[in-house]
């Protein structure tokens, strides 16, 4: 008896767990040492049932990195859903990315650390989902440089330059607590705590927001 053809949702949620482990995976060897042999036997398939859903190396990439964008925005909405004021819009949306890079650390860094690709790989990528992606990114960076006006109100008195020098410390300032809890660079420091508590979280934030609105007013 012939085997029934997949339903669309089968299909698609095929598709997310092919791309949920590729994640994990490409964070932890890299996009450029990826078997999708290895990757298949880990998931219990033939690599050549994996190109039915993805023809390539870098289509399985991109698809993946736009996953990665679409799960981050979706923890984000559900959070900011429940903020009552600037400040707290802002906490939410900080602690849902780290939360986020907790719990999908190989998407998060498939999101802000993708692997540099050659030119033969990029020209390889499908470009309208690059192009997905790539406005994806920039809604991100509008969303926070919005968060941050609304939180720190003198910064909508800056010029576009100075607006962008402030988030950027901001994102990269909550980025360098991520990275250092996820790669464990620093043993000593990190002895006996797995995940960044939330007191952390929560004291990091409250210096940083402090911190920004001092630069914002110094900054001309």
């Amino acid at each position: 008896m012939p085997k029934k053809p997949f339903t669309a949702e089968e299909i698609a949620a095929q598709r997310e767990r092919i791309m949920d482990s590729a994640s994990r995976v490409m964070a932890d060897v890299g996009f450029h040492h990826l078997s999708m042999r290895k990757l298949a036997s880990q998931l219990g398939m033939t690599a050549s049932n994996i190109y039915n859903y993805f023809p390539d190396k870098e289509s399985l990439f991109i698809h993946t990195r736009r996953r990665g964008f679409d799960l981050a925005f979706a923890d984000i909405n559900e959070q900011m859903s429940s903020a009552t004021n600037p400040t707290r819009a802002l906490h939410k949306f900080a602690r849902s990315l780290i939360a986020f890079a907790q719990r999908y650390a190989g998407y998060y860094q498939l999101m802000f650390q993708p692997p540099l690709l050659s030119l033969d790989e990029s020209e390889a990528v499908d470009q309208d989902v690059q192009l997905q992606v790539e406005r994806l990114v920039d809604e991100w960076q509008q969303h926070l440089l919005s968060l941050l006006k609304d939180a720190v109100p003198v910064l909508a008195e800056r010029p576009e330059a100075v607006q962008k020098q402030v988030a950027l410390f901001f994102v990269a300032s909550v980025h360098g607590l991520i990275d250092t809890y996820r790669h464990r660079a620093l043993p000593l420091l990190l002895a006996g705590v797995d995940l960044i508590p939330d007191d952390v979280v929560q004291e990091h934030l409250s210096w940083l927001l402090t911190a920004l609105e001092r630069q914002a007013e110094q900054l001309a």
